[in-house]
């Protein structure tokens, strides 16, 4: 029987079903655990404000990485909180205008940011039908922040800018983000920046040197644990780094090729399958 002493989750894919919402067994499995003196971690691109926006009240965490590392919660308290280089936001948003790309700012107080004169465009790139290539939940996030989440603002203030945490961008044409990812390459050579994907319909932008691991860095450093001890399960690009520093990795069955590539093992199901508990109960059972 393996035997951990932390899980570290990935959200969106793994704890999430593709309906955004967290199943009755896996909340009351992850309470079981905690029970057992097993530490739980989220670890997310989602800012923390917008992890809280999916996840029910009630789940137990001990901790959480969030915007892909740029913060970082031991419970409710916030003990790291990275920016983004000041002039760096200004120029994505600059570039994303000129691009019409779907665009959201996290300042590290919350929410999303995006400037109203970009609001027509932004709405074509979630109308209509879902693309194959874009998933449930990250369809109904999409659709979720420009009706209900997204503060549509006339000017961003300096101050807006120079306390962003993480920038997010997304189309519905997965070649059109690839391209992005591109010039994205060729900017962080002129102003530093790290560059991540959580599926191929979208890139996210966090500063030089964070990631996932760097976080959990930081967490398992004030909680005083081994990462030797610490399974880790995600399904996205940005979740390698996560992978890489723990004891064990495993890739969720929705993960695409070069993630499970990447893990010690792949699980039998999906996220649309409750296959992080099932994984769990397998693993600690």
């Amino acid at each position: 029987m393996n035997v951990y002493q932390t899980v570290m989750m990935d959200l969106d894919g793994t704890v999430l079903t593709p309906r955004n919402t967290v199943t009755d067994e896996l909340r009351n499995y992850l309470k079981v655990l905690r029970k057992r003196g097993v530490h739980i971690f989220a670890v997310t691109g989602r800012s923390y404000g917008t992890a809280w926006e999916v996840l029910p009240q009630d789940f137990p965490v001990d901790g959480m990485v969030t915007a892909n590392g740029m913060a970082v919660y031991v419970g409710t308290t916030n003990i790291f909180q990275g920016v983004l280089p000041e002039r760096l936001a200004p120029e994505l948003v600059r570039r994303a205008e000129r691009a019409e790309l779907y665009y959201e700012l996290i300042p590290t107080a919350g929410g999303r940011v995006t400037l109203v004169r970009d609001r027509p465009y932004i709405l074509e790139q979630v109308h209509g039908a879902k693309p194959d290539s874009v998933s449930e939940n990250e369809w109904l996030s999409r659709l979720q922040a420009v009706n209900q989440t997204i503060a549509w603002e006339k000017t961003i203030a300096e101050s807006e800018y120079s306390s962003t945490s993480k920038m997010y961008f997304f189309s519905r044409d997965a070649g059109k983000i690839r391209r992005w990812k591109q010039e994205l390459t060729e900017l962080s050579r002129e102003i530093p920046f790290e560059v991540f994907s959580s599926s191929p319909n979208n890139a996210e932008v966090t500063a030089k040197g964070v990631s996932k691991a760097s976080g959990l860095r930081i967490l398992f450093d004030r909680c005083r644990l081994s990462f030797e001890s610490a399974l880790a399960v995600g399904d996205g690009e940005n979740d390698l780094p996560m992978f890489q520093i723990a004891g064990h990795s495993a890739a969720m069955k929705n993960a695409p090729d070069h993630v499970k590539e990447q893990a010690d093992e792949v699980t039998d199901y999906s996220c649309a399958e409750n296959g992080l508990c099932r994984f769990l109960k397998k693993t600690f059972d």
